[in-house]
């Protein structure tokens, strides 16, 4: 086999086995002390929830987004009154997207290693902040 022919082979594999990581997370959620269960809408007005990994960070909620497949986020985004769960404690929150200023101090401040980054294929972070929804709206 030739040189280009290994490389491509390694690429189709990586690809590959990234692909199969994306699935098995939508699959096998985590089981995090620090998680956070996040309940989303789709158009239909199904629910589905999902296990993520939660920070705080500068007196607020997050959840970041450092996958290719990530229907969740969508969801999120197009309704944003979602139900958050931590520990035992459910609320009703608004997710915001973050951009600018805000987005890169919760970049620097959230870093990923590098087995995890190879592991979701070097896909783009994404993150949502979870605002406390005020009862009665």
């Amino acid at each position: 086999m030739s040189a280009g022919g290994i490389v491509a082979a390694a690429l189709v594999g990586y690809v590959v086995f990234v692909a199969f990581m994306e699935l098995a997370i939508g699959v096998v959620q985590p089981d995090m002390e620090t998680g956070v269960v996040l309940t989303t809408m789709d158009a239909v007005g199904e629910t589905s929830s999902r296990m993520l990994a939660g920070f705080e960070f500068e007196d607020q909620l997050y959840v970041s987004s450092n996958h290719w497949l990530r229907g969740w986020y969508r969801e999120a985004l197009a309704r944003p009154v979602v139900s958050v769960t931590v520990g035992d404690v459910e609320t009703q929150r608004r997710a915001v997207s973050i951009v600018g200023d805000e987005r890169d101090r919760v970049a620097d401040a959230y870093q990923m290693g590098f087995v995890l980054r190879f592991v979701c294929g070097f896909a783009p972070s994404r993150f949502l902040r979870l605002d406390p929804v005020a009862e009665g709206s």
